[in-house]
């Protein structure tokens, strides 16, 4: 059997069986499914296959463990809350310092079934400057205690509870108010509770006293207790595997070390090895990064080691007096610990990983955290003549997202300095573009304009990054405006603007013309589009191709699809197309290839092929908008007048016999059959 088809049934659990069959095509879309967990199944056919058959041939075990969260603004009463659950008799210090960054304490209590519950109970501090970092750690399947001093009126309930939402997955977010010195503070419970669906309820308490503490303790476990993912059915080997990590009191171990106890547990099968280590990675449990050269050889079992050290960084006078600069003798200084001496690298590739920190290119060993910049925007000159414009509008702005643009390209940042906290000028091949956040209450925009000789480039460049920072926040909700090009618009720094998805449908409906509301023109719709992602048509840009061209580079041009490569042998989403449905797919396909080339560079067809499948149903059911895109290449026109074509020329790009790009293939193939 090659397909298994278990789609609209209610199973919470997939047969062990599964694991004994040669499936390489498993759907099992619109089931309540609690096993495998979530982890597992992102992984694809062949992960899911080995968890079940692991599941066969071990007895099976249970893990209660969890994260509890607690966010707020500073001086809120987190740190009292953590230590209260630790310790009910913890007594409140007048002179308690805020939380610096984030600490970790576990906590345990009893269940019913008489198995113990551990609980890490994670610590936030609330000032701003951590706000952006915060959220690396904010986990999905875990449990959140918004704190609240109702002294005061400094709690933002709406940007706390949007953060919660976003990068969490909706997990469930308890409110504690915190009445110091008895003082009330009326909440609408019932608004917040129709705008976030993961607000369970509000409960107050007087730390100092300790009423109300035991409600908060009976709800937390409540709570926890009832996460979707605990209690999951997991092979025995697991939970010992767990139960040893729990056990060593060293703040991090080496892959080799884990790989031992792996197999000391009863593991034969590496991979099976480093699928456990990204469930416990997903879970918070401890941190593997398996996709870091340098990161990768090392397990990180006590998580507060290396938040520490990041925020040690980020807290340094030093480096805030510097703007965020700082160097490896600044990083001798600050990690002057025995516990981190050895392992300063993998430290500073932690910040990296993180997009904390980047390093400047025409300095090695000098570092920027862009997050510490100063907020003066810096002088430069402007060009406004023919300028292209583009804007993206956020219903909620998570903090962060420039920053973690600026660390993606700071390569090309003009001069290495032209970058302020909220803003970067960048310059390549002739053109510069200026990007600009502005966030005003929750929302927010980003504004770019280009000027210069290769504009679309170079705009297609910012429009990818972002794209990539949007696409790792599943919940992100944003709109791409595109200026309009009348007469009285072209040109103008304040042109109207339309919505990018407002053209898209006009192209669908066949509705060539829309009106501007400023000059009142009826405007081409195609015009529009093509302004933002179709390139330059000029004699020189030709002739440059044509020698790209004959250095055995290529152009790919059928009746929907025309592509071209850099000169640097890079395909870096150029993907041009007369269709723009077409063009957005062959944006997010080639984004996705390039990923899973670089993760799995040695795979075999079968495997390719389930790793295809694998991600793109888990995009159809995760990320239906994005599926919507995707799609579209795979309609049985578009499909057979140039997707196919485009794909396969696409694929020769990494190698003649490329296998992921042969499994996309397959894949429209089928969904055209079908």
């Amino acid at each position: 059997m090659r397909n298994l088809e278990l789609r609209d049934n209610q199973f919470t659990k997939l047969p062990p069986e599964i694991g004994l069959l040669r499936v390489t095509k498993l759907t099992y879309g619109k089931n309540p499914l609690q096993s495998p967990p979530t982890s597992i199944r992102k992984k694809g056919v062949a992960a899911i296959r080995n968890y079940l058959k692991q599941q066969l041939e071990q007895e099976i075990e249970h893990l209660y463990e969890a994260k509890l969260l607690i966010v707020g603004e500073g001086g809120a009463g987190k740190t009292t809350l953590a230590q209260k659950i630790k310790d009910n008799n913890y007594q409140l210090k007048t002179d308690e310092e805020s939380t610096e960054g984030i600490d970790v304490i576990q906590w345990y209590f009893p269940l019913d079934n008489g198995k113990k519950f551990r609980v890490n109970i994670w610590d936030f501090g609330g000032q701003e400057i951590y706000h952006e970092t915060h959220q690396f750690f904010l986990t999905e399947r875990s449990l959140y205690t918004l704190v609240a001093d109702t002294r005061k009126e400094d709690t933002d309930f709406y940007y706390w509870l949007n953060v919660v939402e976003l990068l969490s997955n909706s997990s469930p977010i308890l409110l504690i108010k915190n009445e110091k010195q008895e003082r009330k503070r009326d909440i609408n419970e019932r608004q917040l509770r129709g705008e976030f669906t993961n607000f369970k309820e509000t409960l107050a308490t007087n730390f100092a006293t300790n009423r109300g503490l035991q409600e908060i303790l009976n709800k937390i476990q409540h709570y926890i207790s009832n996460l979707p993912h605990i209690g999951e059915e997991l092979p025995a080997y697991w939970v010992k595997v767990r139960e040893v990590l729990e056990k060593d009191p060293r703040d991090y171990i080496s892959l080799d070390e884990y790989l031992k106890i792996c197999k000391d547990k009863g593991f034969k099968e590496l991979e099976d090895m480093l699928v456990l280590s990204g469930y416990f990675h997903e879970l918070g449990i401890f941190l593997h990064f398996q996709d870091d050269d340098i990161l990768k050889k090392t397990i990180i079992l006590n998580t507060a080691w290396g938040t520490d050290a990041v925020y040690n960084v980020l807290d340094n006078e030093t480096v805030r007096e510097n703007l965020g600069k700082f160097d490896r003798n600044d990083l001798k200084n600050i990690w002057n610990e025995e516990k981190y001496i050895t392992m300063r690298s993998e430290l500073l590739k932690l910040m990296m990983n993180f997009k904390l920190c980047y390093e400047i290119p025409s300095q090695p060993g000098n570092y920027i955290a862009p997050q510490l910049l100063s907020a003066e925007q810096t002088e430069y000159n402007w060009d406004e003549d023919n300028n292209l414009l583009l804007r993206y509008e956020y219903e909620f702005m998570p903090k962060g997202i420039l920053t973690r643009f600026i660390v993606e390209t700071h390569a090309i940042i003009e001069n290495e300095t032209c970058v302020w906290k909220t803003g970067v000028v960048l310059n390549k091949d002739g053109a510069r573009a200026e990007i600009i956040e502005r966030y005003r209450y929750h929302k927010g925009e980003i504004r770019i304009r280009v000027s210069g000789n290769r504009k679309r480039d170079l705009l297609t460049t910012v429009r990818h990054e972002l794209g990539k920072i949007h696409d790792s926040y599943e919940r992100l909700k944003y709109e791409t405006l595109v200026p309009c090009n009348c007469s009285k618009c072209k040109g103008s720094q304040s042109p109207h603007f339309y919505l990018w998805d407002v053209l898209n449908k006009f192209i669908d409906d066949q509705r060539p013309e829309i009106q501007c509301i400023k000059s009142y023109d009826m405007v081409n719709v195609q015009g529009l589009v093509n302004d933002i992602v179709k390139r330059d048509l000029n004699p020189s840009r030709n002739k440059e191709e044509s020698e790209m061209s004959n250095s055995g580079k290529y152009s790919i041009k059928a009746d929907v699809v025309n592509i071209t490569e850099t000169n640097l042998g890079e395909v870096i989403g150029k993907k041009y197309a007369s269709d723009p449905s077409i063009k957005n797919a062959l944006d997010e396909i080639i984004n996705k290839l390039t990923e899973l080339n670089n993760k799995y560079p040695n795979v075999s067809e079968t495997t390719a092929t389930e790793i295809i499948n694998a991600e793109f149903r888990g995009i159809q059911k995760n990320q239906p908008e994005k599926w919507e895109i995707i799609k579209q290449i795979f309609n049985g026109k578009r499909w057979l007048n140039g997707g196919k074509t485009a794909l396969i020329k696409i694929g020769e790009h990494y190698s003649e016999n490329n296998v992921f790009c042969k499994a996309v293939v397959g894949f429209g193939e089928g969904f055209t059959d079908s």
